[in-house]
């Protein structure tokens, strides 16, 4: 039986009000469609935060955050607050996109990776989150939640269930998309296609890792591993899913697709406002492995056939993605959905705030 049958979630009491702070510091958001999964259609932040929890909220949804430098920030805040350090008690939030990059589970199998291990396409880490290997890139929302889950529900399937939830009622609100479970695996499919992995880890209650929802992703370098270790279920995006491309047999890579992920350059990044530092040592210290297989900042992939037009439209639109305008509705949906799952209030984080964070 899966876990999900297990927990309720009904749309949240709200007073009515409209929380005018809230609608300011995140910026304007369209207000989602009606939908059976919440009930009418409300405006951001239209849940009453008078006694929700305030969370700390980094917003760099429109910007490309190294892995390794993302990763960096949630060890750091998983630490302090799991061991008392700091007098800043709040959960905290990020939300970003990636530069193209594969991770696996702390007990992902490799064979699951269809590249040689040795020099991947895009940098390869090994993490300490569960599941099995899975690709980040522009065009894909990741949220990244620091929760201490002794101050919500002290339970991992219910963690797991609830940012389900959170991906559910996003994709109902914003696009009318009826995204849904599947019986024994963890993530949001939408007609038979997944949109959206989940991988996490907990330490001391406090989570890290999260979630990444696929919404206008360039779908080829899902092709060059299982994605999550699930043969025969596709991949697929909200764009997709919108075009009406989601369909028996769509998304499947053709050979010159193929090809050119296997020879993509992560040289293209210096065509992008890639945010963060990236140092040439990408290997970490961490007692649970770091990276396994990766490429420094001066030691990149193999560069893409100068000879191959295909290659080079499909390098051109992997990035150009990260600014389609689903990614800002979808920002707003998340950020909304989040909220009213786990009743918690997002305080944006001032601009000195996430300046310190780059910087560090």
């Amino acid at each position: 039986m899966h876990k999900s049958q297990q927990y309720d979630f009904r749309p949240p009491a709200y007073c009515g009000c409209i929380h005018a702070s809230t609608v300011q510091q995140l910026g304007r958001c369209k207000a989602p469609r009606s939908s059976t999964v919440r009930g009418p259609s409300r405006g951001l932040a239209s849940v009453c935060h008078a006694a929700a929890q305030e969370t700390l909220l980094y917003d760099f949804y429109d910007q490309l955050i190294p892995y390794e430098q993302a990763w960096s920030w949630q060890k750091q805040r998983v630490a302090e607050l799991s061991s008392q350090q700091t007098q800043d008690r709040r959960d905290t939030v990020f939300l970003l996109q990636h530069p193209p990059v594969y991770t696996l589970g702390a007990g992902s199998t490799e064979s699951h990776v269809k590249f040689d291990l040795d020099s991947p396409p895009y940098p390869l880490y090994r993490t300490e989150r569960g599941g099995e290997v899975t690709y980040h890139g522009p065009g894909q929302l990741v949220m990244y939640p620091i929760l201490d889950l002794t101050h919500h529900t002290q339970d991992l399937h219910w963690y797991l269930r609830s940012l389900e939830e959170v991906i559910i009622r996003a994709l109902a609100n914003t696009s009318g998309l009826h995204g849904k479970r599947i019986d024994g695996l963890t993530g949001v499919w939408v007609q038979g296609h997944k949109l959206a992995a989940i991988g996490v880890r907990a330490r001391k209650w406090v989570t890290y890792h999260g979630l990444a929802l696929n919404v206008s992703t360039v779908l080829q370098p899902f092709k060059l591993i299982i994605p999550c270790g699930i043969a025969g279920r596709p991949v697929g995006s909200v764009r997709t899913a919108l075009s009406g491309c989601i369909t028996a047999g769509a998304q499947v890579a053709t050979a010159a697709a193929a090809s050119a992920a296997l020879t993509a350059s992560s040289a293209c990044s210096e065509q992008l406002n890639v945010v963060g530092n990236v140092g040439n040592n990408r290997s970490s210290s961490n007692n649970t492995g770091g990276c396994q297989h990766s490429s420094s900042g001066d030691d990149m992939p193999m560069q893409p056939s100068s000879s191959s037009q295909t290659g080079d439209k499909w390098q051109q639109q992997l990035y150009s993605v990260r600014n389609d305008t689903l990614i800002v509705e979808y920002r707003c949906a998340l950020l909304e959905a989040f909220e009213d799952v786990f009743g918690l209030h997002l305080q944006p984080a001032s601009q000195q705030q996430k300046e310190q964070l780059l910087q560090s």
